[in-house]
């Protein structure tokens, strides 16, 4: 009985290793792998200028790069805290008063949140992580209901950050 191993030609062979994926072989980084993440969310430019802001994003695969912007969530929220401090310092009505502080404890969950999720992301619990950015993304569209003028454009970020992290999220699954 014959062997059938030699009855790959060449060109069959090289046909089989292209259609082969190589995700275990090489995996992309770089601004390459930045623009090709951001270009599947809804701001792909929100998203490339976070992404960007931190060097270590550069040498991240897709992986990294989804915690790195979490991080980068996490640092824009801790900036609409301090916001918010500032503002309630010299309110102009007990009204703006009143929604300043539903913003604050909206941001502070949505903080708790995001910081919840990085642990949950460092334990490959990344369906938690999802969860808490998805949470994070409910408290900031609460504040933003309650029509704020001075934190109509923080809101603005916050969300779009927040949606294409899970864009990101649904791309490592």
């Amino acid at each position: 009985m014959a062997s059938q191993s030699g009855n790959f030609s060449p060109t069959m062979v090289v046909l089989i290793l292209t259609l082969i994926p190589l995700h275990g072989f090489a995996q992309e980084t770089g601004k390459a792998l930045i623009e090709k993440t951001c270009k599947q969310t809804e701001f792909p430019e929100e998203c490339i200028s976070a992404l960007e802001s931190d060097p270590a994003s550069l040498t991240a695969n897709l992986t990294g790069l989804t915690k790195i912007i979490i991080q980068q969530s996490a640092t824009k929220l801790s900036q609409s805290v301090i916001l918010v401090d500032t503002l309630l310092k010299n309110p102009t009505s007990y009204e703006e008063m009143g929604l300043l502080l539903y913003c604050q404890s909206c941001y502070n969950t949505s903080f708790n949140r995001i910081q919840d999720g990085l642990q949950a992301f460092d334990q490959l619990k990344y369906d938690e992580s999802y969860k808490s950015v998805a949470d994070f993304n409910k408290y900031v569209v609460a504040c933003n209901g309650r029509g704020l003028e001075n934190l109509k454009l923080v809101n603005k970020a916050l969300i779009r950050i927040s949606k294409d992290i899970m864009q990101i999220f649904d791309l490592l699954f």
